[in-house]
């Protein structure tokens, strides 16, 4: 549940936040450079302060879930976390800490989400073993879904935003044009 930041040139361990979060770390991303974000079994996102090293704002859902996956829009503003069950995405404002909705549709584990770099779309990879790309400005109903032959574990846009790559539990890496 402890939170660490290294320094990438040293190696060096400069702080430990001890406190982060009461159950396993899943993921972790930087909204910008003074926040970085943890998402836990514990149930919460949290946005952590990188100045002052502590906790600013807990992000929670209605009913407790465990969280996987994690991602921050290019603006910093959008959250997203995966949920092991219900097999959910929650969408939060990080400004205001408000839910802003929550995506339905995957039949297991959501794993990986990632943002495209430019515009509103979202994609998760689940255990379904299926790709879903979310329009974030057209309520929470996929408009794409990509089918694979097994669980899907991670998801990457191509920094131009025209492709995405998913890999799947059996070594096998799609590219598939946006």
């Amino acid at each position: 549940g402890k939170l660490k930041l290294w320094n990438a040139t040293s190696g060096f361990c400069y702080v430990t936040m001890e406190q982060s979060h009461t159950a396993p770390v899943t993921a972790v991303r930087f909204a910008n450079s003074s926040v970085v974000l943890s998402s836990s079994l514990d149930g919460t996102v949290r946005a952590h302060d990188l100045h002052r090293y502590r906790t600013f704002k807990t992000l929670t859902t209605p009913t407790p879930v465990q969280f996987l996956s994690l991602a921050v829009d290019p603006s910093g503003e959008i959250v997203a976390a995966g949920s092991a069950g219900p097999f959910h995405i929650y969408i939060w404002n990080l400004q205001t800490g408000k839910l802003l909705d929550v995506m339905t549709g995957h039949e297991g584990p959501v794993c990986d989400l990632t943002f495209q770099l430019s515009g509103g779309c979202l994609a998760s990879a689940s255990w379904d073993g299926t790709v879903k790309f979310w329009d974030l400005y057209k309520g929470n109903i996929a408009t794409e879904s990509v089918q694979h032959t097994s669980d899907v574990v991670c998801v990457a846009f191509r920094p131009d935003g025209k492709e995405v790559c998913s890999g799947t539990i059996g070594g096998l890496l799609s590219f598939w044009d946006v």
